[in-house]
């Protein structure tokens, strides 16, 4: 992992709420590598959604860089910023976000459409990316005749649809039970170790931890700290 996929440098970004000034970010400073699992760590409030926002172009900074792909955001105008979502980076939500009425071929399709693919290639590739995520046998399935674990493995699969560079997950096991969490866990470590997909993930949960390359923690907008996992220790309730 030598090659910097993201280059985040003194990143800020404040919000203006009525007479009141909000920090969410302070002169951030990180380098994501191709290929990385990283996992992001902090309270409610403490800037892990503001700098996913960031990396994902779904909002700009207030003042610094970051590049993604020697790219400066900051710098795209609306519509080559939407490319970009569109082609680099794939969301998984907490929530899954999944279309309810549709089934998991069709969920996994719209990414595809609107990059402009055509039907029949974007039912090629759904078909495909589904059976990468195990679910080869539930194509035709809405997301009511699906699991937890299942609608959240089909959003994973609507998340690789475009190959995207960048997976952007926020708490992906958090409404899911403790085995179907662990296997959503192994299923995002394999993306990135065989695929060479860049895993960046919002959690509290342990077992991410421990499968992943670095653990940033982030509070009240700075980086706290960033280590590799062999340099912590991670047991039952407790990270050291």
């Amino acid at each position: 992992m030598s090659e910097v996929l993201i280059s985040v440098r003194d990143l800020r970004k404040e919000f203006d709420l009525g007479k009141v000034k909000v920090h969410a970010l302070k002169d951030i400073d990180l380098d994501v590598y191709r290929g990385e699992y990283l996992s992001v760590m902090g309270p409610s409030g403490s800037g892990k959604s503001t700098l996913f926002n960031m990396i994902g172009a779904l909002d700009k900074p207030s003042g610094g860089k970051l590049e993604v792909a020697g790219v400066e955001l900051s710098r795209l105008s609306p519509r080559k910023l939407a490319h970009f979502r569109g082609n680099y980076i794939g969301y998984v939500f907490q929530a899954y976000n999944l279309l309810p009425a549709y089934d998991a071929v069709t969920n996994v399709c719209m990414p595809l459409l609107f990059s402009g693919k055509t039907p029949m290639q974007a039912t090629t590739r759904a078909k495909e990316v589904l059976t990468i995520v195990g679910l080869e046998h539930r194509l035709t399935h809405r997301p009511d005749e699906l699991s937890g674990g299942q609608q959240q493995r089909v959003a994973i699969a609507r998340a690789l649809a475009n190959d995207p560079a960048i997976i952007l997950a926020d708490e992906p096991t958090a409404n899911l039970d403790l085995n179907t969490g662990a296997e959503i866990i192994a299923l995002l470590s394999k993306l990135s170790r065989e695929m060479g997909v860049t895993v960046i993930t919002a959690t509290h949960d342990h077992k991410m931890l421990d499968v992943s390359d670095r653990i940033l923690w982030i509070a009240d907008g700075r980086v706290k700290r960033l280590v590799r996992r062999e340099d912590i220790n991670i047991q039952v309730g407790s990270v050291s």
